[in-house]
């Protein structure tokens, strides 16, 4: 009898245990999905703001001070049902690489430095004009991916002037140099105090600056585009998290690395850079960027505290 009340003792506790041991799955199953809802909930609002907050910036400045949508940078991934308009210097290697993928280029040639990934990607997805474009927007999830306009500018200046990687930047960055340097050197590399001058002349004279460093105002026209998201590379996972829970692209996306790795942190790029501009020169570099950090709520606060007080 005592061997019977142990065994029944032990499976009555046996089953308690069990029983908690599930509440508890069940517990932190749901903490974990409520983690996950309340989160994909916080970036939806991030999100939902930054739409209101360009809509508003769009009022303030006239649409940017355009008047017609520039479709050149827009690209429809019909088989997606995605339209995208690509920023270079903001995330576009990894979508060029997704999306020529998605069109079935091998990985060969989509990581060839030879290829033209932008117009790799024209052959399958070719421009829309302006009307088509608009319908497009309607009827396809839209977004746009962006970036603070001086960190940009930085990462061009490295990559394509510093790292002349293609003949085109190798001998744009000795003009630029040859520009403000009358040193008898033909081959100089321009400082970062050359490039902002550069880009501020070019701006001021109305020429078409080049597309790593052109203003996200007049690359994608945004007062003139309706956005379903507005994706920032500083907070790119969480933002492409939200981007592929709200279309077909789940295990669709994959990551790569093509550039260069950066050479310094990039608090100690602006740093570097910053320090040799004197005020006017920032003020000047700030205006032709103004409209982009207006409608994308950057800040120019820790590039300005950097730079030289006195002339």
């Amino acid at each position: 009898m005592g061997t019977l009340n142990s065994s029944f003792l032990f499976r009555s506790q046996l089953r308690r245990v069990i029983s908690i041991a599930i509440v508890g799955m069940l517990i932190c199953f749901c903490i974990v999905l409520y983690g996950f809802k309340h989160a994909d909930r916080t970036v939806e609002k991030i999100n939902r703001d930054r739409l209101f907050h360009l809509r508003e910036a769009c009022e303030r400045t006239n649409n940017g001070g355009k008047n017609t949508i520039e479709t050149s940078f827009y690209i429809h991934v019909k088989n997606e049902s995605l339209l995208y308009c690509l920023v270079f210097k903001s995330g576009t290697t990894s979508w060029f690489y997704n999306i020529n993928r998605w069109a079935g280029i091998s990985e060969e040639t989509i990581l060839d430095d030879k290829t033209d990934n932008f117009n790799l990607a024209r052959q399958k997805y070719p421009w829309e004009n302006p009307r088509v474009l608009l319908t497009s927007m309607k009827n396809t999830y839209s977004f746009i991916v962006v970036r603070n306009p001086f960190e940009r500018l930085i990462s061009a200046y490295e990559e394509r002037l510093l790292g002349q990687l293609h003949p085109y930047f190798k001998n744009l960055s000795h003009q630029i140099y040859r520009r403000y340097h009358d040193d008898g050197n033909h081959f100089g590399i321009p400082s970062f105090e050359d490039f902002a001058r550069f880009v501020v002349e070019q701006s001021r004279n109305k020429k078409p600056s080049d597309l790593h460093w052109r203003p996200i105002n007049d690359l994608c026209t945004p007062c003139l585009a309706r956005y379903d998201s507005i994706l920032k590379m500083e907070t790119f996972a969480q933002d492409i998290e939200y981007l592929t829970n709200r279309t077909q692209l789940h295990g669709k996306i994959k990551p790569v690395q093509m550039n260069r790795s950066r050479r310094d942190r990039v608090d100690r790029l602006i740093e570097k850079y910053f320090s040799q501009l004197t005020k006017q020169q920032f003020d000047d570099l700030y205006d032709v960027y103004r409209i982009d950090f207006e409608l994308f709520q950057y800040s120019a606060e820790r590039f300005s505290k950097y730079v030289k007080q006195k002339e």
